[in-house]
């Protein structure tokens, strides 16, 4: 085997072409949505050698798939303008029970 081989195949050479990939990432990405490549390679190359890690990044990716809704998921009744200094609220009327 020869050396060249040899640190192709090692951490440090893995450290490095995630770096690179960074570096051309940083330049050629512009503003696009997403994790990009080499982040998600340092996460999961960090979750090698941390053990905590691992429950961290599966953390993170619940929390993207989950969805952050406000509200009471009521229909709209209430509405206030801000920049007017009105706001209009409709009460609904009281069911009587019979």
């Amino acid at each position: 085997m020869s050396l060249g081989f040899l640190f192709a195949m090692s951490l440090p050479a893995l450290v490095a072409a995630l770096f690179l990939l960074a570096v051309v990432e940083r330049f050629v990405r512009n503003k696009k949505k997403g994790t990009p490549m080499a982040t998600a390679g340092i996460g999961e190359l960090g979750a090698t050698f941390e053990a905590g890690k691992r429950d961290e990044l599966e953390y993170r990716k619940e929390e993207r798939q989950l969805r952050d809704d406000e509200g009471d998921h009521a229909p709209p009744r209430s509405r206030v303008d801000l920049d007017g200094g009105t706001a209009v609220l409709k009460v609904p009327a009281q069911r009587q029970p019979g």
